[in-house]
């Protein structure tokens, strides 16, 4: 999967399918180490790798979809009825993923220690970084649908549609679909690791290996065949448009007339 990806950035040349890489790669290195780690449960290394990889992994993808937003609305036109401009959803949303890889990334390491209150350090660092997680992708998904209600009514109260606004307002709506989908699969995957670490070390979930395969693996499987499959970067670009480069780093369009 991450190879497709990877083709898929060097064909369309998207930096924002960078972030979807690394999240791919970190998602197969994780479960590799995790693999190994099962069959030898005596040595830390396997243990330290997958425990970082497999809680930044997600990170990366949750950027990707921030990212996505503040397109979503520029390739709208919808600039207009945001609450703020669409660039500062994306540094909004992204510096607050920095801040939760920095906490995740860190409690993890120290999770890996040989002594027992770093771990239990580390392991409510990562529930922090975890609960911040989630609070940010509740918050971001708020955002998104209140977007959508607005362009929706400025939709309805528009004088008259012509066929490229028609379809400009379907490409909209297609990578607002894609955000949610592939959103509700990552908050489902955030939620379970958040309840699964608040639990502890005794927990059913945590010592139980399938809980993570199905809550984890499957959900982050299915984020990467949808971004693969419906590509929302594509939406982004309607007819012939000279590119532009937005102040806050990404790619964006102008239509031409």
């Amino acid at each position: 999967m991450a190879n497709l990806h990877l083709y898929q950035f060097l064909r369309l040349k998207d930096r924002i399918i960078i972030f979807v890489v690394i999240g791919a790669l970190c998602e197969v290195g994780g479960f590799g180490a995790r693999i190994g780690s099962h069959f030898n449960n005596e040595s830390w290394a396997p243990f330290i790798v997958q425990g970082v990889q497999l809680l930044v992994g997600p990170l990366f993808l949750a950027a990707t979809i921030y990212m996505i937003l503040g397109r979503t609305i520029r390739a709208s036109g919808g600039e207009g009825v945001s609450l703020i401009p669409s660039r500062w959803y994306t540094r909004i949303f992204v510096a607050a993923d920095v801040a939760t890889l920095i906490l995740q990334g860190l409690g993890a390491s120290i999770m890996g220690t040989m002594q027992l209150a770093l771990a239990l350090a580390g392991e409510k660092i990562v529930i922090a970084g975890l609960a911040l997680q989630v609070a940010t992708f509740i918050i971001f998904l708020i955002a998104a649908v209140d977007f959508h209600i607005r362009m929706n009514h400025s939709a309805r109260n528009a004088p008259y549609t012509t066929s490229s606004e028609s379809s400009s307002t379907g490409n909209w709506r297609k990578m607002l679909y894609t955000l949610y989908s592939v959103s509700a699969l990552i908050l489902l995957r955030c939620t379970f690791r958040l309840i699964e670490y608040a639990m502890g070390n005794a927990s059913y979930l945590i010592s139980h290996e399938w809980t993570l395969y199905v809550f984890d693996s499957v959900p982050m499987f299915l984020v990467l065949v949808l971004l693969l499959v419906l590509q929302p970067s594509k939406y982004v670009v309607e007819g012939k448009g000279t590119q532009e480069a937005s102040s806050d780093g990404e790619t964006g369009f102008v239509q031409t007339k």
